[in-house]
């Protein structure tokens, strides 16, 4: 299943594991210290080394892709619209794909203001201006998108700090914080500052303390500094779908979550 260089620079894919670990924060400071020895921030952070991250994400009227990350099928999918707030940023047009602990990620780069016409009504001319890689894996969406029937669900926002590593050819360290959700039916990437819901609040995760969702990535097998990392600081891995808690953050009656799931759109 692996991809040779020439297809995933076509469909602007990559394809990496991503290992995912809810740290509490006083251990941030010593995975920081870890980052740092073998890489960088990311370039595109703010002066406080974070930018942040909002994404649309889609699911079917009976949130099949929802229930699909909830039992851990083994092949599952998410389809989100992506942008960055308060950088003047593009949009991309996100299919992930999840086969076992493989992720396979194409991504579009569209104009802002192209997007929605582009993923509503598939304009040719919008199309068009794209370059030949972009343009693909922006009707690999938008195919996905109409074949399943997928509507807009909810928006997540969250602040994250991200570190790469200058000694392999890709790994990063992410913390995301702040990650907030709302309901969101509607073809845009615009949020209502009153109607946020927390995600990643102890009572949502279950912890005892205050964490922060930490993301090891790398390609075919983590770096030795990774496996150090885990071992010394005795992180345990933790499924956290950003999406299928922000689903569950919109439904407080704990008694009618399946049936609000299976029946209808969020309240």
């Amino acid at each position: 299943m692996a991809l040779t260089i020439e297809e995933a620079a076509i469909l602007d894919v990559i394809e990496r594991y991503e290992f995912k670990y809810l740290v509490p924060e006083r251990l941030v400071p010593a995975i920081r210290e870890t980052a740092c020895a073998v890489g960088r921030r990311d370039r595109y952070a703010n002066e406080d080394g974070s930018y942040r991250i909002r994404s649309l994400y889609f699911d079917t009227r009976g949130f099949d892709l929802y229930w699909a990350n909830a039992r851990e099928q083994r092949d599952r999918f998410k389809l989100r619209v992506r942008t960055y707030p308060g950088k003047k940023s593009p949009v991309f047009l996100e299919v992930k794909r999840r086969v076992q602990d493989v992720i396979i990620k194409s991504r579009a780069c569209v104009p802002a203001a192209d997007w929605r016409e582009l993923v509503e009504h598939r304009h040719p001319a919008a199309l068009e201006r794209l370059a030949p890689g972009p343009r693909k894996a922006a009707e690999k969406f938008i195919g996905a998108l109409h074949r399943h029937d997928l509507r807009p669900v909810v928006i997540v926002d969250y602040q994250r700090e991200a570190y790469e590593s200058t000694l392999d050819n890709y790994a990063r360290i992410t913390f995301d914080r702040r990650v907030v959700c709302q309901r969101k039916e509607a073809l845009d990437l615009e949020a209502s500052d009153g109607r946020w819901r927390p995600v990643d609040h102890p009572v949502q995760t279950q912890t005892h303390e205050p964490v922060c969702v930490l993301e090891l990535k790398f390609e075919r097998r983590p770096p030795a500094w990774m496996v150090a990392l885990v071992r010394r600081l005795d992180l345990v891995r933790r499924s956290f779908s950003k999406y299928c808690y922000s689903v569950n953050a919109q439904l407080t009656l704990p008694d009618t979550r399946a049936a609000r799931l299976e029946g209808g759109p969020l309240p």
